[in-house]
């Protein structure tokens, strides 16, 4: 289950992770809304190609009601989403998510807001948050999915060791059409190479 801190009050509990000097991953904040939100808007072009969620968020309400949501999934252990924040400025999130604690199995998801792009924080950010999934949640196996023209997200996944497992048909609605994602995964013990 997921070992998470507690906050400085003690009383609700709070994810964070250092994961070098610049990144670190933090549980949203609803009174963190309106950032996200600005990140948001200021990134839609940029992400709306690759995330449905884009289209959905149109306001501060809009980001203070996702911060909830992801905040009950969080409660009920289904899902883990950490806030990017680059040089103590919000940059975009990664997530653990649909949590199936049975099978030691989780999905990843991130992305990076515009300006932020180009400073290796994806690929930062993964690690971390990877081998805290694998080290200390105990998890096995984490997928990926990536639309089959998101070159970046692949080479990601490729530059973190996820293997290619095959192609998800028609598997993910967004901007009024259906498209293929290609599906990858990461086992624990192929990130030995990590600690060499």
């Amino acid at each position: 289950m997921l070992d998470r801190t507690r906050s400085k009050k003690g009383k609700s509990p709070m994810f964070f992770l250092q994961i070098d000097h610049e990144v670190a991953l933090k549980e949203g904040n609803v009174k963190e809304a309106e950032i996200f939100y600005e990140l948001t808007e200021k990134s839609r072009h940029h992400l709306s190609p690759w995330l449905a969620w884009v289209s959905q968020t149109n306001s501060v309400k809009d980001a203070r009601n996702f911060m909830k949501m992801v905040g009950k999934r969080q409660k009920e252990q289904t899902d883990l989403l950490g806030f990017i924040w680059y040089r103590n400025a919000m940059a975009g999130s990664i997530a653990l998510y649909d949590l199936k604690w049975h099978n030691r199995s989780a999905s990843i998801g991130y992305w990076v807001g515009t300006g932020f792009e180009g400073n290796g924080i994806a690929q930062r950010a993964s690690y971390g948050m990877l081998m805290y999934a694998f080290y200390q949640l105990g998890l096995n196996r984490i997928e990926l999915r990536a639309a089959e023209n998101n070159t970046r997200s692949i080479r990601l996944a490729e530059r973190l060791g996820f293997k290619l497992e095959g192609r998800c048909r028609q598997s993910e609605w967004i901007n009024g059409s259906c498209r293929d994602l290609l599906q990858f995964s990461l086992l624990r013990e192929e990130t030995d190479r990590w600690m060499v």
